[in-house]
């Protein structure tokens, strides 16, 4: 049977893996580096002070510890290893006599197998590579999701990026909206995965704005009447370009909603208080206030106390009481300024705190 890990175009293509084997006996770590030296790093420690130290100092795959050593036995060794290298995989050398150890291992180093002394030299190389493989797969898929979840980060981006094109006097609107969403979310007691997601979703709040016309969206001046009624249009437009992809489900809930008010008297569905999904509710109040504090065509800056008491006059007609609160805490924190700051670029007016 071939035991080696992997097949030769593989391994080209493939780390090389580092493996740890732990044994007080010289002659035994010996024998184990000559056995997989040619495929794999080895590294050996004669001691589990030995082992503990060379786990601190650089990153391991697999540790194989004997049990029974002087001083640091393998279970305290494995232990160690689970702590400050938690993805290596860890296999116990034992006696049949070690069997109350062998269960304390299980429990306590999370132990992926153990191998029973005396054991053979090609059973110890199958179980190595079986290891090696099943975490070179694990590595391989967690790097596939981690792609997958950039890939679809960038087409959000790029969708961001066409719909600033159409509206280039925002400059970086949707960056501060998005990070201000999160703050906000995660102030709301969001935990940490659906509020940063929250916020990279609420970057296509105003994707629906790419079916207005520029003469209407660059408009330096107030809408007219037919005007304004195309521009309300682009919340549907919004959740129709959005698709019925699960992965913007909550993107499609702020492009719809994130114009609906508290009180009913928003658009375009007149939802009112907890029917506005939480996540339109947030970005909202976001929304407005850098919509407030920003040059926009038709409008200059307003002074930050003048937004800030707007957001407090509106609470419970336009935005959700909760969220204004939640907006406060941010600001009094030092929050808001922080995220304006970092994304003060081109185009953007600095807030007038007068």
């Amino acid at each position: 049977m071939n035991t080696n890990p992997l097949s030769p175009a593989a391994a080209a293509a493939s780390p090389t893996f580092t493996l740890l084997f732990v044994d007080d006996e010289p002659d035994i770590v010996d024998s184990l580096q000559r056995s997989f030296r040619k495929d794999f790093k080895v590294l050996t420690a004669t001691s589990g002070e030995a082992a503990i130290e060379l786990l601190k100092a650089q990153p391991v795959d697999l540790i194989i510890s004997d049990q029974r050593m002087p001083g640091l036995s393998g279970v305290d060794v494995l232990k160690a290893a689970k702590e400050c290298q938690p993805e290596a995989i860890r296999i116990l050398l034992t006696g049949y006599s070690d069997m109350e150890s062998l269960v304390a291992c299980v429990n306590e180093a999370g132990l992926y197998k153990y191998l029973t002394k005396p054991w053979e030299p090609e059973h110890l190389k199958l179980m190595v590579t079986r290891a090696i493989e099943h975490l070179d797969i694990e590595r391989r898929l967690k790097r596939a999701g981690e792609q997958l979840t950039d890939a679809y980060h960038d087409a959000v981006t790029m969708l961001s990026i066409a719909c600033e094109g159409k509206d280039e006097d925002t400059g970086f609107h949707v960056q501060r909206v998005q990070h201000l969403t999160e703050a906000l979310a995660r102030e709301m007691q969001l935990d940490e995965l659906r509020a940063r997601h929250m916020g990279i979703m609420s970057i296509l709040h105003d994707v629906g704005k790419l079916s207005i016309p520029d003469a209407i969206l660059k408009k330096p001046g107030k809408l007219d009447p037919d005007e304004w009624a195309v521009m309300r249009e682009h919340p549907a437009h919004g959740v129709r370009i959005l698709g019925d992809n699960p992965f913007y489900a909550e993107a499609r809930e702020i492009a719809g909603g994130h114009h609906e008010n508290w009180d009913g008297s928003g658009y375009p569905g007149g939802l009112a208080g907890e029917t506005i999904p939480l996540s339109a509710r947030i970005v909202k109040v976001v929304d407005v206030f850098d919509a407030l504090t920003n040059r926009r065509p038709y409008k200059a800056p307003w002074p930050l106390a003048q937004a800030l008491d707007h957001l407090r006059e509106q609470a419970g007609r336009q935005f959700a009481p909760a969220v204004v609160e939640a907006f406060f805490r941010l600001h009094a924190a030092g929050v808001i300024d922080d995220v304006i700051q970092r994304w003060a670029g081109a185009g953007y007016q600095p807030v007038n705190k007068t």
